[in-house]
């Protein structure tokens, strides 16, 4: 009897120093709720922070990604640490270029990879950037001249398409993003972003000319997130969070542009905010989210049209099935219609 009541009288002390442990710990919510996030990584196109990433730092701090299980790790790129690269190799789980022909180029190498969502249709970033006082506004007028290539970037592809049709032959001269060739009169003309360049000179008081390849034929499109055939046939749920919550913040992006800035400048306060805006609100302009085009919004022609040029340019020398590349299935359940 007197055992029974030693074992009783220790059972409750156990009892009393679990309660005061427990009541004294971290409680339940965002400490245990995080050990529970899955993390994955996820590799940006260019290695600096910059306005078209917003929608995913806004998506980070809405806490779009964590109400979907996730904790997400954003990476920059570069030419060593590309998107396409980091991806294949397993390093990054997603990522995100500035269109889709890079994504088709290594698919064309035998890269198992596949697109699942294009924020930006009909963009036309890539363009040529001339010096209001050289007078040059027409493709014609580069034809022997020197023009400044990022060799390795999405433009070059796109430019040297447009010299093609044209039947221009220019000299080019690699000068990666540095525009003082150009500011300097080194050089004619010079690649750009209708988004980064095309807004920064002039913010430096630089006056400039736009020759857009668009208006000559050439349509390309923007930000393209892609992963690989593997990560959608394995992990189909964590595809389908991962575009949701990244969807939601490209919505709230487009209709909240000055709140959205500040998830910009909290990641990079040296930042010029005027200017960022006027660069978010460019993005903005050709990123799909309406009835029509939802945010992410493909179809098949806006991939055969990309296709097409990169085979005729002979970038793309051992063709493939162009559905293979990309997949709607996840934008069809988020939104529940079909794409094409």
């Amino acid at each position: 009897m007197k055992k029974s009541i030693i074992v009783f009288k220790f059972l409750v002390y156990l009892l009393i120093i679990h309660v005061l442990v427990v009541g004294c710990g971290p409680k339940a919510g965002k400490n245990e709720k995080s050990k529970e996030l899955l993390k994955i990584s996820v590799r940006f196109p260019i290695p600096i922070i910059e306005a078209g990433q917003i929608p995913y730092y806004v998506a980070q701090d809405k806490g779009f990604y964590s109400n979907e299980g996730l904790d997400v790790t954003f990476e920059m790129g570069s030419k060593e640490l590309n998107p396409v690269k980091m991806v294949v190799s397993g390093t990054n789980d997603f990522a995100i270029l500035g269109g889709p022909d890079p994504m088709l180029v290594a698919r064309s190498k035998g890269q198992p990879l596949k697109a699942i969502a294009v924020i930006h249709r009909n963009s036309d970033f890539p363009c040529l950037i001339t010096l209001k006082s050289s007078g040059v506004t027409e493709v014609k007028q580069l034809d022997g001249k020197k023009v400044g290539f990022n060799y390795g970037h999405i433009s070059t592809d796109v430019l040297r398409s447009l010299f093609n049709k044209e039947m221009i032959k220019v000299e080019e001269v690699d000068v990666g993003m540095d525009y003082n060739q150009l500011i300097n009169s080194k050089i004619t003309a010079e690649w750009g972003f209708t988004v980064t360049g095309g807004l920064e000179l002039p913010a430096k008081g630089i006056e400039i000319n736009i020759i857009n390849p668009s208006k000559y034929g050439i349509v390309t499109h923007g930000y393209t997130i892609f992963t690989t055939e593997k990560m959608i046939k394995e992990h189909p749920d964590v595809v389908l969070k991962f575009l949701r919550a990244s969807l939601k913040g490209v919505s709230f992006t487009v209709e909240n542009a000055d709140e959205a800035l500040k998830s910009l400048l909290k990641r990079d306060p040296k930042l010029d905010p005027a200017l960022n805006l006027r660069r978010l609100k460019a993005y903005n302009e050709v990123t799909s989210n309406s009835k029509e085009y939802p945010a992410g919004y493909m179809d098949q022609q806006m991939f055969k049209e990309t296709y097409d040029r990169l085979v005729k340019e002979k970038v793309i020398e051992t063709q493939f099935n162009l559905s293979d590349a990309y997949t709607t299935e996840f934008l069809e359940k988020i939104y529940g219609r079909k794409f094409q």
